[in-house]
């Protein structure tokens, strides 16, 4: 199979999953969250769903990770109806914490940038 295809079938796997989660109607669903990216075995049967939870408090990002982790059958019925595949793929949800990661060294460095800029002061 090209990767060409596999990489279009990823995407709309992307897209069909964000939707579903959208639709979801549980209010523990009140964060941010996103579909960073979607990895597909060779042979299309397996899944790998990177997803990302924007929300400050830690137990609160677990909870919603875990609504989600619950409603994997949900999430797999929706990919079968919407992508015309021989077989749905078996999906396997990861908690991607990369973005969070980006937020907190930007934070670092502007702090550093702005110490700089204070101890430049200080010396003129």
């Amino acid at each position: 199979m090209g990767m060409y295809r596999r990489e279009m079938m990823e995407a709309e796997i992307k897209r069909v999953i964000s939707e579903a989660i959208r639709n979801m109607k549980d209010p523990r669903l009140e964060g941010l969250v996103s579909v960073t990216r979607v990895e597909l075995s060779k042979d299309l049967r397996y899944a790998k769903v990177y997803i990302s939870v924007f929300e400050k408090n830690e137990e609160k990002r677990e909870e919603i990770f875990e609504v989600i982790e619950k409603a994997k059958g949900y999430l797999k019925t929706n990919v079968a109806k919407n992508i015309r595949t021989f077989k749905a793929p078996e999906l396997t949800l990861i908690n991607d914490r990369g973005i969070e990661g980006a937020f907190e060294l930007e934070k670092i460095f502007k702090k550093i940038k702005k110490d700089d800029e204070e101890r430049n002061s200080k010396s003129k």
